[in-house]
């Protein structure tokens, strides 16, 4: 049995999904000292004063990673 491919050469564009239906952005907080992390929420805030609270408790504990959780949609350029 063989295969048969077409490739065609397009240009294509990528950005954020926008449409309705799309998962919301969440967003997560993680300490770069001993990797503890808030949880994914999709409020930032939250995900912030969990960091503030974080470091309240570990004052050494300063450096943190943002962690994003956002869908993208590739489509062709017509």
């Amino acid at each position: 049995m063989s295969a048969h491919t077409v490739i065609r050469f397009t240009d294509w564009m990528i950005g954020p999904e926008r449409a309705p239906e799309a998962p919301p952005v969440i967003h997560e907080l993680e300490c770069t000292t001993c990797n503890a992390a808030s949880k994914a929420t999709e409020d930032f805030e939250d995900a912030r004063d969990w960091a503030f609270e974080h470091v309240g408790r570990n004052p050494s504990h300063t450096g943190y990673r943002e962690i994003i959780h956002r869908f993208w949609r590739a489509t062709q350029v017509r």
